[in-house]
């Protein structure tokens, strides 16, 4: 039991719940897994069986236990959360949501059905677990039927054309089996580069000290964006990148030493056999790669995660950087139309970024470069299908990052909706989403002011410069200086903005900033709003109208550097030192005695008391500061060692109604 929370007690409402569905699932012997037939299959051409010893790799991903989910994140973000937080490690959202057990349930149905279990599926806190299988034995083992299809542009695929079946007593563990089908190349890059048509247009933005006129270097970016006073590197902070292309390491250098920054480490990380090499995202992959550079050349690493351009490839590259938590800020310009994400991707999805949530870490998405559209074909955006948002953006616990475009001078920008349709057929991205409610947080901006949806989530959060040809970013990508743009550009440059942000943060000794959406919305409807962002009030995404406050062209618009750092970085965290080693009560109503383990907790506001909450809210004790200084002594006289999850709450003198900080997890 050492060093295991113990989260049993906290959900027995809901064990209740299941015991009932248990019951009546056990009538049942099979439960159909939805959304698993690809929308290509409707329009392309059916060419026949696959061959039977075709062998195929597969994700299995894990279920999570939603409602318990929904508890922890309501805790650190709900109303009354606390600024400073203590999240939840890799190892502890494994241990709390019992993932070692629920791969357990799933490996043994994998193999009882003649499966392997592949010899790279060895990180205990995933959520995906990777088979493999012949094509026949898939089929009896899901009860499925694999076709093969051609597309209209000439692409060959395999695919199921009904969703699978699953024992009712496995649904609980498991929500999805991706890789029944081998679509390539559905995760578009949102980045554009310059028209030649618009020459008269590029560069509008004066005073940019690009190599070779390229477009703005770094020193521009800070300069447009309040950042040019500000020493944070980023030092002690590393950024995770989403890739389904590689990039070379020479060109990295090269820019790094053209524009006077420090050396980085860049680490690639294979996911699915992908090898660093270049082919044709490689503009895409060196564009987020620089962008980060360009605001946070201190930072400790940038992880380059980079998989093979499928849908079950992009999940198993999202679980990767949630179960390695190495990096709290992370960036995807890579998404997909929200109609070609269907449940079985955008439900994983999910449960995976608020897994990041609860791990103190903050992501950033594209929210493409087709306005109000979002599809893309070869030939560029498409108008004709309706108004569409782009996955992962519209995600609730993503901060979709949208695009605008920059005019005037460095040192005095102007900045306006990002909008090029009456020439080049693209613009920022943004709409409402037709598979996510409207969440809590957002429900304050008064989104139908400017035409949004008071049921739905609406995107985007945030932009940032997009516009290739009034104000490109300069890149080196192949041994030559290129100047690029796109929503592409914008979400990494949040992050590298977020990796700012918690090293200041974590100077005043407070935690990192965790999913951002909540601070952003409560800064937005604050009066601190136009001190903190630029508000974009003019232009559309040929659709939606920028207007004052939160719009769906531009959302709070975007940073003003300096600012919004100060304004989230505020304040110290009190000191939590455990001695030796804390063991706590399984149950806040157990009156056995402890033996003793104390908890020492200094720097206390003289007006604060110390709560003690179980994960899910239970209160357990309230501890009353004398000087600054609190210790709470546990015995328990049998000796034993027993383990739970705790929170410590720094409480103002307020009647023990208002959190604000949570200092501590206990376990």
């Amino acid at each position: 039991m050492k060093n295991k929370i113990f989260i049993g007690f906290l959900i027995t409402g809901f064990l209740l719940g299941t015991v009932r569905e248990t019951a009546q699932a056990a009538t049942v012997r099979s439960m159909t897994l939805s959304g698993h037939v690809p929308a290509q299959v409707k329009s392309a051409t059916a060419m026949g069986a696959l061959s039977p010893e075709t062998v195929i790799p597969l994700s299995l991903v894990v279920q999570v236990d939603q409602p318990l989910l929904t508890q922890v994140l309501d805790r650190l973000y709900g109303p009354g959360a606390p600024a400073n937080k203590h999240f939840l490690s890799s190892a502890e959202f494994a241990q709390a949501f019992n993932l070692a057990d629920k791969r357990q349930k799933i490996k043994q149905f994998a193999l009882a059905n003649g499966l392997t279990i592949d010899a790279t599926d060895n990180q205990d806190e995933s959520m995906v677990v990777k088979v493999t299988g012949r094509a026949d034995v898939i089929e009896q083992a899901f009860n499925v039927k694999f076709q093969r299809y051609r597309m209209a542009g000439g692409q060959v695929f395999r695919a199921n054309n009904t969703d699978p079946l699953i024992p009712a007593s496995l649904a609980p563990h498991l929500s999805a089996v991706l890789g029944l089908s081998d679509i390539k190349g559905l995760w578009q890059p949102h980045l554009r580069t310059p028209h030649a048509s618009s020459a008269a247009r590029a560069h509008s933005l004066s005073g940019t000290t690009g190599i070779s006129g390229s477009g703005m270097s770094p020193t521009d970016i800070k300069k447009v964006y309040n950042l040019n006073g500000v020493s944070l590197t980023g030092a002690g902070q590393s950024v995770a990148l989403v890739e389904f292309d590689g990039y070379l390491p020479s060109d990295i250098t090269f820019f790094e030493t053209s524009y006077g920054l420090p050396h980085t480490t860049i680490t690639p990380v294979s996911i699915d056999g992908q090898a660093n090499t270049t082919g044709i995202g490689v503009d895409e992959v060196t564009l987020d790669i620089d962008m980060v550079l360009a605001l946070a050349s201190g930072l400790d690493r940038i992880w380059v995660y980079e998989a093979p351009n499928s849908l079950a490839a992009g999940l198993d590259l999202y679980n990767k950087i949630a179960t390695d938590n190495t990096a709290k800020a992370i960036s995807s310009s890579w998404g997909l139309d929200e109609q070609d994400a269907t449940s079985a991707i955008y439900l994983p999805e999910s449960q995976i970024f608020q897994r990041m949530a609860t791990q103190g870490q903050t992501i950033y998405a594209a929210a493409g470069d087709c306005g109000a559209y979002d599809q893309v074909n070869g030939l560029g955006c498409v108008t004709t299908n309706g108004f569409r948002v782009d996955d992962p953006a519209s995600q609730p616990y993503v901060t979709g990052v949208g695009g605008t475009s920059l005019s005037g001078t460095v040192n005095s920008p102007t900045e306006t909706t990002w909008n090029e349709f009456a020439i080049s057929n693209g613009g920022g991205g943004g709409g409402i989403s037709a598979v996510w409610a409207l969440p809590t947080w957002q429900s304050t901006s008064n989104p139908a002011a400017n035409g949004g949806s008071t049921t739905r989530r609406n995107v985007p959060d945030v932009s940032l410069n997009s516009d290739p040809d009034t104000s490109p970013y300069s890149t080196y990508i192949l041994g030559a200086w290129v100047p690029l743009a796109g929503t592409s550009a914008a979400a990494p440059l949040w992050a590298a903005f977020t990796a700012l942000l918690n090293q200041s943060r974590a100077a005043l000794g407070n935690s990192s900033i965790g999913f951002i959406n909540p601070v952003l919305y409560e800064l937005g409807v604050s009066t601190s709003a136009a001190t903190v962002f630029t508000d974009i009030t003019s232009g559309d995404n040929a659709h939606y109208s920028a207007g004052n406050g939160y719009d769906n062209a531009t959302g709070w618009g975007s940073f003003k550097g300096s600012a919004l750092i100060n304004s989230t970085s505020s304040g110290s965290a009190a000191t939590v030192s455990l001695t030796p080693e804390i063991y706590v009560f399984p149950n806040p109503w157990d009156t056995r005695r402890y033996s003793q383990k104390k908890v020492t907790i200094t720097n206390l506001p003289s007006n604060a008391s110390v709560k003690i909450f179980t994960l899910s809210g239970f209160w357990v004790k309230t501890l009353t500061p004398q000087s600054g200084l609190a210790i709470w002594d546990l015995t328990n006289e049998a000796g034993q060692e027993v383990a739970s999850g705790l929170y410590l709450y720094l409480v103002t003198g307020d009647g023990g109604t208002k959190f604000t900080g949570k200092i501590a997890l206990i376990r």
